[in-house]
């Protein structure tokens, strides 16, 4: 079943209705549900859907040529003599009327065939106008590069681009909605806004026999993910992985991880830029008024929890995944504790574009100094700036209520800001509010069903 991507299909389908020649770019990360969207997008049209294998030029022309011997009449076994004349076949075919080209991961083809490009240019500049071309790839560095180096043949013919992340957050908390408010944050925390994860939930069983059946258990979909995630450069190469589980156990620097993994900060460098290029990674900067400091983190929450958890435990659980989950267990809730702080995120995100937040914000970040003017390390869990107004967020996922002297403690640490700008706290607790709250005015104060009820 497809869920989400509701204004992406928007813009799809506003760009179909056009009828005018539009060439369109839809990149992302591996398993971010590029394929899916446009399945989606292409159940009622007409055109021709390529998927591109890892193969040799002539082996992609073999079966692009088969997909189109399919729908044109020609004998199953032709193959086209060069794409240019399998694409002007495509023109011919779809003559007078609207038609679809889709050439999904279109980086494996340029791989091993430089001049594609060039010969994919000359065919969008003399396409008609009921053409529709779109691109797709995993190799998010790539497909930059590919719409925006000038010296790229495909340069400025793009009219539009999308860049797939994860689901907003209405549209993640559609996956879980069955689920009591717990549990649906529990999810969220560990599968973020991952389509591909957030499919694969079983409605029927509960949140631990979930990720039981799916990430501790040697059958499960998700027990060697690095395999459906990573690129085939990266996943069995035992320096990713070392930088990976670094990061998954909080290095987040090129020189912390360095130490920790006893390489040199060149390569970690270099391989980080790999790791980002193919939208793994992320590289980030905390909120420190006109100061930045760089670090690394994982983006994939449930990569981060491979990494921390299964990764050194992969043999155990096959022994015996059962007793190993057990002992495991409080390890997994102080990474759902960690990843609630980003569903907090996705939730004032959901705020912001539905303009409930007073005026539009930039990007929430994370706060971090360690030797403050307060003569001590001060940590928040998002900070957000516009103009003269601070949006300042504090997250607790935690079994105890959420009292005055947390929030006071959390006032004195926005002393770091100037007094002259306008303070506003959003206030996340899984477990409500003391008694002690009720009075204070200066906060908006969240709980598990104000996070999950009246989602509009």
């Amino acid at each position: 079943m497809f869920n989400g991507r509701i204004k992406e299909l928007e813009e799809l389908n506003r760009r179909y209705n056009s009828e005018v020649k539009e060439f369109g770019i839809i990149y992302g990360r591996r398993r971010i549900g590029k394929s899916a969207l446009i399945d989606k997008f292409m159940s009622d049209r007409t055109g021709l859907v390529f998927q591109a294998k890892q193969d040799s030029s002539y082996g992609n022309l073999k079966s692009f040529s088969y997909l189109l011997d399919k729908i044109t009449g020609l004998p199953k076994n032709f193959v086209f003599s060069g794409w240019e004349e399998a694409l002007d076949a495509v023109t011919d075919h779809f003559r007078g009327k609207r038609f679809v080209l889709v050439i999904d991961e279109y980086p494996y083809i340029v791989s091993q065939d430089k001049s594609f490009p060039s010969v994919l240019q000359d065919y969008i500049d003399h396409a008609p106008s009921n053409a529709f071309i779109l691109l797709s790839g995993s190799n998010v560095s790539f497909m930059e590069k590919e719409i925006n180096n000038e010296k790229s043949p495909l340069y400025k013919r793009k009219t539009f681009s999308m860049e797939l992340d994860e689901l907003r957050y209405e549209e993640a908390v559609s996956f879980v909605s069955s689920y009591p408010d717990e549990e649906k944050a529990a999810f969220l925390a560990l599968f973020g806004g991952y389509p591909y994860y957030l499919s694969a939930i079983d409605q029927r069983l509960s949140f631990e026999n979930n990720i039981k059946r799916l990430i501790f258990n040697e059958y499960g979909i998700f027990f060697n993910l690095p395999d459906q995630v990573l690129s085939n450069s990266t996943k069995s190469q035992d320096v990713y992985n070392a930088i990976l589980q670094s990061l998954a156990y909080r290095h987040r620097t090129i020189s912390t991880i360095s130490q920790d993994i006893h390489e040199e900060m060149a390569k970690v460098s270099k391989y980080l830029d790999t790791l980002i290029s193919i939208g793994i990674v992320e590289k980030m900067d905390t909120f420190l008024g006109n100061k930045k400091t760089n670090y690394y983190e994982i983006k994939d929450p449930l990569l981060r929890v491979w990494y921390n958890i299964v990764f050194k435990n992969q043999e155990r659980l096959r022994l015996n995944a059962d007793f190993v989950f057990d002992e495991i267990k409080n390890d997994i809730y102080d990474l759902i504790n960690h990843g609630f702080e980003n569903v907090c995120h996705m939730y004032i995100d959901w705020l912001n574009r539905s303009g409930k937040l007073g005026k539009i914000y930039p990007a929430v970040k994370n706060y971090r100094a360690d030797n403050s003017k307060l003569g001590r390390s001060v940590e928040i869990d998002g900070v957000a700036q516009a103009g003269n107004d601070l949006l300042i967020i504090d997250c607790k996922f935690r079994n105890k209520s959420y009292s005055k002297a947390l929030f006071d403690h959390l006032k004195e640490s926005t002393g770091v800001f100037a007094d002259s700008i306008n303070k506003h706290y959003y206030i996340f607790s899984k477990n409500g509010f003391a008694d002690d709250m009720k009075n204070v005015k200066d906060a908006i104060k969240i709980d598990l069903r104000d996070m999950f009820l009246n989602l509009r």
